[in-house]
């Protein structure tokens, strides 16, 4: 069997956290398997489901949308606003070192990794949303001769803990990744731009020998994939997240 591509994997992800968060607020609950079915590999195999299917998906989404954007729109008696792109807050207290490693030598990254020197660096919201997933109690570890071991929790086995965000104003998702076990949010929670979500870890595939303490964060909004418009794909946030970082630490 094919391996997952990256944008398919994210997209089983954010599909199982969604229907984990809809579980949540009394929505209904969408089958996990369904979902891996629709979207395990989006730009490869070409399901004999059809397009029909996945369009089904994409008004699932938006109708979880339609609930999580009434609640941002409720909190603080509407006062909150959208976080325009311009005005992105960096993910994390420290400045770190922010990589452009969207597109890697070895194949799509689809994300960026930003590394820390020291343990416990606070994570923080890059724009004002909703919290749609919040995957905490990661339990696994690394070692030689059996790699990467996974029991349970967090997001997923290769994100560890980690925080899914909908971001209303332009109907996108931040991924960030391998936190530290302790997050500061819930699913549901409205949230400031910048307000702390958790501290970055050591946790899924950032427990490898090697791979040093980082904050993993992808972006996601609407497009086209699968030929179906509506479907999320991945964007590269580099240049919002510099001009942030040029911003707030003088760099």
């Amino acid at each position: 069997m094919r391996a997952a591509s990256p944008a398919g994997a994210f997209l089983c992800l954010l599909w199982a956290c969604l229907a984990l968060a809809a579980q949540r607020s009394g929505e209904p609950d969408i089958p996990r398997e369904e979902l891996i079915r629709l979207y395990q590999d989006c730009d490869a195999t070409r399901r004999s489901s059809g397009t029909e299917e996945i369009a089904d998906e994409v008004a699932r989404r938006r109708s979880l949308e339609v609930g999580w954007r009434a609640r941002f729109a409720r909190w603080g008696g509407g006062a909150l606003a959208p976080t325009p792109k311009s005005s992105w807050r960096y993910p994390l207290e420290d400045a770190g070192s922010l990589l452009d490693n969207y597109t890697e030598p070895t194949g799509s990254h689809e994300a960026l990794d930003i590394f820390v020197g020291r343990p416990g660096v606070e994570v923080r919201a890059p724009a004002a949303g909703v919290v749609a997933a919040a995957g905490d109690g990661w339990r696994g570890g690394w070692d030689r001769r059996s790699g990467l071991r996974y029991s349970g929790g967090g997001l997923s086995r290769n994100s560890g803990n980690g925080i899914i965000l909908f971001e209303p104003g332009q109907g996108g998702y931040f991924l960030l990744s391998h936190l530290r076990e302790g997050l500061l949010v819930h699913p549901g929670d409205v949230v400031r731009a910048g307000a702390p979500l958790g501290r970055v870890g050591r946790t899924g595939t950032a427990a490898r020998s090697g791979h040093g303490r980082h904050l993993h964060i992808a972006y996601k909004e609407p497009g086209r994939g699968c030929g179906v418009e509506g479907v999320l794909v991945a964007r590269n946030p580099y240049r919002w997240f510099r001009t942030a970082l040029s911003r707030e630490h003088r760099t």
